[in-house]
C-alpha cells in the first residue's frame, strides 16, 4: 500500500514538472509552489504571459467541482486568471457545465496537452510516460495552450548520436544509464509508467537501475504475455556499460531483484559489450528453474528499437522476437 501511494506521488510530481516545462515552452514565465500570505495555502504554478498572471492548479486524478472552486477563489483573491490542468479526460458535458458556472476558468485536459506537445517528441514522451494508462485511443484536441517554439531536431537521432559517443567503462557508466533510460522512454513511453530510478536492494549492497510498470489497458502482445504468463506488472532494467562482456555473476545478481509475489519477475538487461556464453546459460537457468525471465539485450538492440519507432513500426515486437528465441532455445 505504501509503495502504491509512493508511486502515485512520484507520478504526480513528474507530471507537474512536465506541465511546468510545457508552459515554459509556450513562452510563459513560471514559478512553482508559490506559498500565499496569511496561511491561504499555495499555488502549484504561477504563470505570466503578455502582462497577465495565471493561477495554475495541477491535478493528476479526475477533477472535482471543489478543486475548481478552490482554484477560482485563489485566482480571484490574487488578481489572476484561473487555469486547471488535469491528467484525465474532461468530457464535453462536464466541460460545458464547468465553463457555464465559472466563466473565467481555463480547463486543460490530457487531450489538450497531447495537442500542445504533438511536434515536440522529447516533451511528448516525457508527458505520456508520467501517465498510468495508454493514450493510444485519445484524440489530441486543440486547447488554450500552444507551443510556438517547436523543436524540429530529430530527437531520436540526437539520442543515438549521444550513445555512439558514450564510451564503455566506469567513467561513463552514469551517462550510459541516462541514455539507456531516454532511449527506452522514447520507444515505450506509451507502454510503461513509473520510470523509477536506482532503487537500493539487499541492505543497500546492490541496486537495480530502473523500475517500470506496464500501463493499465496495454493490449500489445509482448507486455500482455509478461503480465499474464510471467505474473509480472513491473519490469526491472539493468544497464551495464562494461569494458568486457557481462558474466554470469551479474545475471544472478539481477535474479535476486525479481520476486513473483511482488509482480516483479521480469528483468531486461542492456549491455555495451555483450555477454559471455555462461551469462546466457545463467539467464536460461533462471527461467527454467525459477520462472524468472531475464532478457539480454545490447546497446545495438536499443538503437534498433528506436529506429523501428521512427519507421512507424512496433518496438515491442522486437522484444517479442527476442523472447521467442529464448523460449525456443531453452532446452538446448
Amino acid at each position: 500500500m505504501l509503495d502504491s501511494v509512493s508511486n502515485e506521488i512520484n507520478n504526480y510530481k513528474r507530471f507537474e514538472e512536465c506541465i511546468v516545462k510545457i508552459f515554459e515552452e509556450a513562452e510563459y514565465d513560471t514559478v512553482s509552489n508559490v506559498v500565499l500570505e496569511q496561511h491561504k495555502g499555495d499555488i502549484d504554478i504561477v504563470a505570466k504571459k503578455n502582462e497577465k498572471r495565471y493561477c495554475v492548479e495541477v491535478k493528476y486524478a479526475q477533477i472535482t467541482e471543489k478543486a475548481i472552486h478552490q482554484v477560482c477563489t485563489k485566482a480571484e483573491e490574487n488578481d489572476m486568471y484561473p487555469i486547471l490542468v488535469t491528467a484525465q479526460i474532461i468530457d464535453k458535458k462536464r466541460r460545458d457545465y464547468y465553463q457555464d458556472r465559472y466563466s473565467d476558468l481555463v480547463l486543460i485536459d490530457i487531450s489538450n496537452l497531447l495537442y500542445a506537445v504533438r511536434e515536440n517528441p522529447k516533451l511528448r514522451n516525457e508527458l505520456i510516460s508520467t501517465l498510468a494508462y495508454s493514450v493510444e485511443d485519445i484524440q489530441p484536441l486543440e486547447g488554450s495552450i500552444e507551443i510556438n517554439s517547436l523543436q524540429h531536431d530529430n530527437y531520436t537521432e540526437s539520442l543515438i548520436k549521444e550513445m555512439d559517443l558514450c564510451k564503455a567503462g566506469r567513467p561513463m557508466a552514469r551517462k550510459y544509464e541516462e541514455l539507456c533510460q531516454k532511449l527506452l522512454q522514447n520507444v515505450f513511453f506509451d507502454d510503461l509508467a513509473l520510470w523509477k530510478e536506482q532503487q537500493n536492494a539487499n541492505g543497500e549492497l546492490h541496486r537495480f537501475d530502473l523500475l517500470c510498470r506496464i500501463k493499465d489497458g496495454n493490449q500489445k502482445t509482448f507486455w500482455t504475455i509478461l503480465e499474464r504468463y510471467f505474473n509480472s506488472k513491473y519490469i526491472v532494467f539493468e544497464f551495464k556499460n562494461y569494458n568486457d562482456a557481462v558474466t554470469q555473476k551479474e545475471i544472478y545478481t539481477t535474479e535476486k531483484y525479481l520476486y513473483s509475489k511482488a509482480l516483479r519477475s521480469v528483468g531486461i538487461m542492456i549491455a555495451a559489450n555483450g555477454y559471455e556464453e555462461n551469462a546466457r546459460w545463467a539467464a536460461k537457468g533462471c527461467l527454467r528453474e525459477n520462472g524468472k525471465l531475464i532478457l539480454l539485450l545490447e546497446t545495438k538492440d536499443l538503437i534498433e528499437m528506436n529506429r523501428l519507432k521512427e519507421e512507424q513500426e512496433e518496438p515491442s515486437d522486437y522484444l517479442q522476437n527476442k523472447l521467442d528465441e529464448l523460449l525456443l532455445e531453452l532446452e538446448k
